[in-house]
């Protein structure tokens, strides 16, 4: 605060006049026909007028950096309701899904070591990673750096057209390419089997609809098998399994 005591003021109305008294929130000025009480610093901005010059500045910029702190603390009380209003638009609809979704998977999926968080759409999926993510979404999609899945939860006849799900220590398996006929280690297969030797991340998510693929984090190949499995049209052929471990 600037000590304002003996300082020389000009009121609009009343003159010229002296502060005798000054507090946090008010000053004490005798004119020449009163003594009249102001609020600080709020009468400097538009009643009263220090004579020094020096003084008057600084009282103009403590109520400048007044008003901007004001102003910060609206804004972020803002963001913070805005915040608040997404949350419950937004989060509590999802948490209301989680119920439909573990209702969707048979139990040897543990559909709890899902995570639920973030979701994203394939536009943004598309976007973030410089992919096409075509047909019904599910696929596997190398880049120059990254080897993106897709786990679908498409469902052929009861039963998943691939056979993706969690293990119980929390690894996922993740079926090869191929819906028909035994499967071959080319393309996208090839592209998981060699993403460590070829210094490639794989991200991996689970899709629910072209608005909800459920983004489960980076993961590293662990080992995989080529075993027996019904393709979509319900044969046995073999179907190679990739074993998953999320990264830390």
């Amino acid at each position: 605060m600037v000590n304002l005591i003996g300082a020389k003021v000009m009121h609009t109305t009343f003159g010229t006049g002296v502060v005798t008294e000054q507090a946090d929130n008010y000053v004490t000025v005798k004119f020449a026909t009163k003594t009249a009480k102001f609020i600080y610093p709020d009468s400097f901005e538009k009643f009263l007028k220090v004579e020094a010059v020096d003084v008057q500045a600084a009282i103009m910029k403590s109520i400048s950096e007044a008003k901007a702190a004001a102003e910060h603390k609206r804004q972020a009380e803002a963001a913070a309701e805005e915040q608040r209003r997404v949350a419950i638009s937004v989060v509590e609809p999802n948490l209301k899904k989680v119920k439909s979704l573990d209702e969707m998977f048979a139990p040897d999926y543990h559909a709890e070591k899902l995570a639920r968080q973030p979701i994203l759409t394939y536009q943004q999926v598309e976007d973030r990673f410089g992919i096409r993510i075509s047909g019904f979404g599910r696929g596997i999609n190398p880049t120059d750096d990254t080897v993106v899945l897709i786990s679908s939860i498409g469902k052929v006849r009861g039963s998943f057209v691939y056979h993706d799900k969690w293990t119980e220590d929390g690894d996922y398996l993740y079926s090869g390419e191929g819906r028909a006929g035994d499967q071959a280690m080319t393309k996208g297969n090839l592209a998981i089997r060699d993403a460590a030797r070829d210094g490639k991340k794989i991200h991996l998510f689970v899709k629910f609809s072209p608005r909800e693929y459920y983004y489960q984090g980076v993961f590293e190949l662990v080992d995989y098998t080529y075993e027996d499995d019904k393709d979509e049209n319900g044969n046995i052929r073999k179907e190679y399994k990739f074993r998953l471990r999320k990264l830390a």
